[in-house]
């Protein structure tokens, strides 16, 4: 596996660890972030890379700090 692959594996992760511990399911984020549920569960799963926007929404809507899913 490539170190881009790693990372965006990582990233994945950290937003879905992120997502459950402020209690959000796939369903409800991916609803506030105009994104469907199947695409947040690919950006999970280091499938598909976000765009600079829905990394950012992420961040604001589950009140954290960009940090917190791109400390790696």
């Amino acid at each position: 596996m490539s170190r881009y692959e790693d990372n965006l594996k990582l990233l994945g992760q950290k937003i879905k660890k992120l997502r459950k511990s402020k209690g959000f399911s796939q369903l409800n984020l991916s609803v506030k972030l105009g994104i469907t549920r199947e695409h947040l569960s690919k950006i999970e799963r280091g499938a598909t890379f976000p765009s600079v926007k829905v990394l950012f929404d992420i961040v604001e809507i589950l009140n954290a700090k960009f940090k917190d899913i791109a400390d790696f």
